[in-house]
């Protein structure tokens, strides 16, 4: 094989590689092309320039000026004079630097019984700063600070108390907690009128106290309080009001503070299917009513 032989191509092979020259050139000739397709444009950033010029200008006209308060707090001509801020006119505020504005709050102030007792106090007014308050300062006809009256203990011993306010309470003295009304519990150590009021109404709930441990269940009764009370404490169990569970509905029931929903349920469904209770044991055979249940509620259920 000659080297001739390495550059002789057939008819198709020919025809093929022009097309891919040709194919090679066109793309060659696109690129500048492409370049003047595309548009030549910078982003117009006209419209969102507006928008912030008219909003830096909103913000201006709408920023507060110190004018006003330059005007109403600094006022360059007054006239001076020893006062009291309690009896002066409205004029002679005004003589004094004050605006309108000022002097209706301060007529308002007047008018709800404000009033003015030291010369600090006048620095609270609506509207004056430091430096007006340092020009009226040594003409206003008031004290530097309130001078409080110290009294001593017998002046405290020459008023006539009434003895029980001060006296000693006697906590040896018992209460029956089934029959004490309020006055009569509050001589229990450490209970007020507020304790009083809830060992009342826990106990019209219970039906009445079987124990004193019952006093556990009064809500807010710390255990301390209780501690210091139950000394004093006695129970009487003779009118402990009672709930006959053979005449009581569940709605009934489940109003007692040991009878739940569940339990008050059950205790009429079972009266309903087996008839009248014989004895408060027959509770036993309600298999809802555990042992614990029934000697916690026993004592506020009869036939």
């Amino acid at each position: 094989m000659n080297l001739n032989d390495y550059f002789s191509f057939t008819q198709g092979e020919k025809r093929g590689i022009v097309f891919f020259l040709s194919i090679i050139f066109l793309l060659l000739l696109s690129f500048p092309l492409l370049d003047l397709l595309k548009k030549n444009e910078k982003p117009d950033f006209s419209e969102f320039e507006t928008a912030i010029n008219a909003f830096e200008k909103a913000k201006e006209e709408t920023q507060p000026t110190n004018n006003f308060k330059q005007e109403e707090n600094t006022p360059e001509n007054i006239e001076l004079f020893s006062f009291n801020p309690n009896t002066i006119t409205d004029e002679e505020w005004k003589k004094l630097g004050f605006k309108d504005r000022q002097i209706k709050t301060i007529n308002n102030y007047k008018a709800k019984g404000g009033s003015w007792k030291t010369k600090s106090d006048v620095l609270r007014i609506y509207g004056i700063d430091t430096a007006h308050y340092e020009q009226l300062k040594s003409f206003i006809l008031l004290p530097e600070k309130m001078e409080h009256q110290q009294k001593s203990f017998s002046d405290y011993e020459k008023k006539d108390f009434p003895k029980s306010e001060y006296e000693k309470k006697d906590y040896t003295f018992k209460v029956d907690i089934n029959t004490a009304d309020t006055t009569e519990l509050k001589k229990l150590k450490g209970i007020g009128i507020g304790y009083a009021k809830r060992i009342i109404k826990y106990r019209e709930e219970l039906g009445g106290f079987i124990n004193t441990n019952q006093l556990n269940e009064v809500w807010g009764l710390p255990p301390e309080t209780l501690e210091k009370c139950l000394p004093q404490v006695i129970i009487s169990n003779q009118n402990i009001k009672k709930i006959n569970i053979n005449t009581a509905s569940a709605e009934e029931l489940k109003k007692h503070p040991y009878i739940f929903w569940k339990t008050a349920n059950a205790i009429e469904k079972y009266r309903k299917a087996n008839g009248n209770y014989k004895s408060l044991e027959d509770l036993k055979k309600i298999h809802l009513l555990d042992e614990e249940t029934i000697n916690k509620i026993k004592s506020y259920l009869e036939l």
